[in-house]
């Protein structure tokens, strides 16, 4: 659930310097899977609570680089298509420097093993907005 070094070189040297969003299907694990030496270990949670907690702090340090979260919403169905994804979250940023800035925030880490622990995968598209909402 991790980019490949090919997938971020490429994002981080594409030459567009607006804005983007990120466009994340998720899919959750039933409980989430913390690690014996963390300490929601012992609670019982869903990974839909644990990846909450990531959204929370995401969503924060997005803000602290011109970032925001333009939706997370929960799968209905589907209308057109098919496929099992849970949720879907959309991000905003300015600019590829911003999105990676918030990669590199000093609270990424403890951020990042809540999203471990409630994601059992995910997709994750980078779109240039053509309409963007006012």
């Amino acid at each position: 659930m991790q980019p490949t070094a090919d997938q971020f070189r490429a994002f981080r040297d594409d030459p567009h310097d607006g804005p983007i969003a990120q466009v994340n299907l998720l899919k959750f694990r039933v409980k989430a899977a913390y690690g014996p030496d963390e300490p929601e270990h012992a609670n019982d949670e869903s990974g839909v609570a644990a990846y909450q907690r990531y959204v929370d702090a995401f969503r924060a340090a997005a803000a602290e680089v011109g970032g925001s979260c333009l939706l997370y919403g929960h799968a209905e169905r589907y209308f057109i298509g098919q496929g099992d994804w849970d949720a879907v979250l959309i991000m905003h940023f300015p600019n590829r420097a911003a999105f990676i800035a918030t990669l590199n925030h000093a609270d990424y880490a403890e951020m990042h093993r809540h999203r471990a622990a409630g994601l059992l995968c995910q997709d994750l598209l980078t779109t240039r907005p053509a309409v963007a909402a006012t």
